[in-house]
């Protein structure tokens, strides 16, 4: 808890035929790029700061957790609805990372991909963030998804920013409020990157427990 982008025929034939061989081998080349990479959004290119100091320094947190170790536990509350959810995200390195959100697991390694129920044991190939659209949740929800949110909050804030640091999960958070019509969004991370605390018209999350050891119990599927 809180203590925030006129030639003659022949020539225009070959040059539309070298264009088309170009495209191909490019997306062939990319094919091949992206099944020897893992699916993190963490390998994204990061965007542009705000220039508000105090939303900067959260985003410069959630857009560095890609390669921190932890393990970090959350209680969810979505509010349409009330219902009540936990979360358990682990990041090994940066290349294997588990979300579990309730009964539903993501796994996004170099060598497997997968959704999984962990009741019945059944998994996707794919991360389908559609089995928990429901909480109005993803599985990035603790980095990038929630730097995306931030910077739109920031973009349609009615008044002055307010950032400050509390404690939360026995760790030093930074936190800003954002004034937006219907009232204020609260954004806090910690200092190694993640998502400490949210609270928001449709969500309030926050971080329960923090380790930086990555627990690999969170990689099996059942």
């Amino acid at each position: 808890m809180a203590t925030v982008q006129r030639s003659q025929p022949t020539c225009g034939v070959k040059r539309l035929s070298a264009t088309i061989l170009t495209l191909v081998c490019a997306t062939a080349l990319a094919g091949c790029f992206t099944g020897q990479r893992p699916s993190f959004e963490n390998d994204e290119p990061l965007e542009a700061e705000t220039g508000v100091t105090e939303v900067d320094a959260i985003l410069e947190r959630l857009d560095a957790v890609g390669p921190t170790q932890f393990t970090a536990n959350y209680e969810i509350l979505t509010r349409l609805g009330s219902q009540d959810s936990t979360a358990t995200v682990v990041q090994a390195d940066n290349s294997r990372r588990s979300i579990t959100i309730n009964d539903v697991r993501f796994i996004d390694s170099t060598d497997k991909t997968a959704t999984c129920n962990l009741q019945s044991g059944e998994c996707e190939a794919t991360l389908n963030d559609a089995r928990v659209s429901d909480l109005q949740m993803n599985h990035n929800f603790y980095a990038r998804s929630f730097a995306r949110r931030l910077r739109v909050d920031t973009n349609r804030r009615v008044g002055e920013v307010n950032g400050y640091t509390i404690t939360q999960a026995d760790q030093q958070v930074q936190c800003v409020d954002i004034p937006v019509t219907g009232g204020n969004v609260t954004y806090c991370a910690l200092d190694s990157g993640p998502l400490a605390r949210y609270d928001g018209a449709d969500l309030f999350i926050e971080m329960t427990s923090f380790s930086d050891v990555p627990d690999e119990s969170a990689f099996a599927t059942e």
